[in-house]
């Protein structure tokens, strides 16, 4: 990008372009992730950071006055947002992060690292923490968690000082941090809500919630659910769960625990399946994020505001543990966002809530923002969908992907160490979806131009129906249960897994020969 091109294509996100800002995207996210990785070390983290700094740049654009020099602002944000979160890594930062168990502190957990700059850092945030969240305190514990933190006295030594018993020193760290922790959200909150008011933004907002024509348990399906809203309603489930990949997505944990059907790299898989549908848009959450900062729970209300002050609702997952659901409202006065659930009911959370529900895997959050090219051909289609099945995707410790979570799901029926819940609810979802597979390739085969790629989309199309056949096959009968001793249950769930793998690799192959 041009110096003059760079000037008008910030001057125009200021005056409001949202093509703007996905035009900047492209031009720095290489550039950005660069500036990151010097700082944070790891490429999975400078992710992180350069997706926050985008969200940041978009909300703070106006107050640029030079538009020439974005480059180097641009750059100081994604420095200062890398260096805050290798703060928010630090496990000393106590006010903060989670108080260990007592023999964790005793045994010296709180060993300072010793990169200096790591050293540095926390000194800083341990001062500024400190002056900025426990105002809110009692004397005795702000003095408690003071010492604790800036003198790095021991538990003995704060029981000693304060004449109270060891456990009664553990029980104020711990409610103190709680109440520290609250006060740094709610004063983030009272923040964002003065600064939208001072900028004229609408204090509240509340569109129609959501029509459910079936279970949300696959994001394809609340992709479609947001498209009709955005006026193209000509989408099917059959082709966004195609194009997506949800039809042909495998995720397994070890023992086929129930929360790998649903355990991936949320963000990467949305924007690249926003990309297929030729879509703009923004998205928080990956899995392993055990916590979020305050300014990452403004960049995720920011992004709800945005998103339905556009007329669209935001899809969420885990605001309610394991299920994807619909924000389509918020009020600042009332400091809550409207919820619907996949069973539609509705509920309100308030906003210090987003991210802090205590649930495992963290919050996940996407908008889709606006058409910005025609779809993908249908062989980059068909080649992401071969990517999955080889396993090419961010991985996840503990989990396996595409034709390899197959062997770890047969290592856990062969050592009787299978979740049995999990496994129902897993051949359930996955039933649907390699049926909705199955009719995604028989549609491409019924427009293919060559005899040969009708054949052998038909082709793989029938090894699709068969998975799909075998997963339902394993499905326990009703009552719940699968009847019978375990050696018989294990090996009838064998038998059909291995059918499955079979048909699954030679519909693999088949769709392999069409774009190679």
């Amino acid at each position: 990008m041009g110096p003059k091109e760079q000037i008008d294509t910030v001057t125009n996100l200021q005056l409001g372009d949202i093509k703007a800002f996905d035009i900047l995207v492209q031009a720095y996210r290489e550039q950005a992730q660069a500036w990151a990785i010097r700082i944070v070390r790891d490429s999975h983290l400078a992710e992180d950071v350069v997706q926050e700094s985008f969200f940041q740049m978009e909300g703070k654009i106006n107050g640029l006055q030079d538009p020439s020099k974005f480059n180097a602002w641009f750059r100081q944000m994604v420095r200062r947002l890398a260096i805050n979160h290798i703060r928010g890594l630090s496990q000393s930062v106590l006010p903060i992060g989670d108080i260990p168990e007592q023999d964790d502190i005793d045994s010296g957990s709180r060993n300072a690292e010793s990169d200096p700059l790591q050293q540095m850092l926390i000194h800083e945030n341990e001062q500024e923490l400190l002056r900025n969240s426990l105002y809110s305190l009692s004397k005795q514990a702000r003095s408690l968690l003071t010492s604790y933190a800036l003198e790095d006295a021991t538990p003995e030594e704060l029981a000693n000082r304060f004449e109270m018993n060891k456990s009664n020193v553990y029980n104020i760290l711990s409610r103190s941090r709680a109440k520290a922790n609250d006060e740094r959200f709610r004063c983030e909150v009272d923040q964002h809500i003065r600064e939208r008011r001072r900028l004229g933004l609408p204090s509240s907002h509340q569109l129609q919630p959501p029509c459910y024509g079936r279970p949300y348990s696959l994001i394809s399906i609340l992709i479609g659910e947001v498209l009709r809203i955005a006026g193209e309603p000509d989408w099917t489930i059959t082709d966004l769960m195609g194009i997506s990949g949800d039809a042909f997505r495998l995720n397994v944990t070890n023992g086929c625990n129930w929360r790998g059907i649903s355990t991936f790299d949320w963000s990467y898989s949305f924007y690249r399946t926003l990309e297929r549908l030729g879509l703009s848009g923004t998205c928080f959450g990956r899995p392993g994020r055990t916590s979020i900062s305050p300014e990452q729970q403004i960049d995720i209300l920011s992004i709800i505001q945005d998103t339905i002050d556009r007329g669209l609702p935001v899809i969420i997952w885990n605001m309610e543990i394991n299920e994807f659901g619909f924000v389509y409202g918020y009020n600042d006065v009332e400091r809550t966002i409207s919820y619907l659930s996949y069973n539609r009911k509705a509920r309100r959370f308030r906003y210090e809530q987003l991210g802090r529900t205590g649930q495992e895997p963290a919050l996940f959050i996407a908008a889709i923002r606006q058409r910005v090219t025609s779809p993908a051909s249908e062989n980059e289609i068909l080649t992401s969908i071969v990517n999955h099945a080889k396993g090419k995707e961010p991985p996840i410790p503990g989990f396996e992907y595409g034709l390899q979570g197959y062997r770890l799901w047969l290592e856990a029926v062969e050592s009787e160490d299978l979740d049995l819940h999990g496994h129902a609810y897993q051949v359930a979802i996955l039933s649907e979806a390699r049926h909705q597979g199955a009719l995604y390739l028989q549609n491409l085969s019924e427009k293919a131009h060559t005899s040969e790629r009708q054949r052998k989309l038909a082709e793989a199309a029938a090894c699709y129906r068969r998975v799909s056949e075998a997963f339902a096959q394993m499905y326990p009968s009703f009552p719940f249960g699968y009847g019978g001793c375990n050696a018989d249950r294990f090996s009838i769930i064998r038998e059909r897994l291995l059918l499955a793998l079979e048909a699954e690799t030679e519909g693999i192959s088949l769709i392999e020969t069409l774009i190679y």
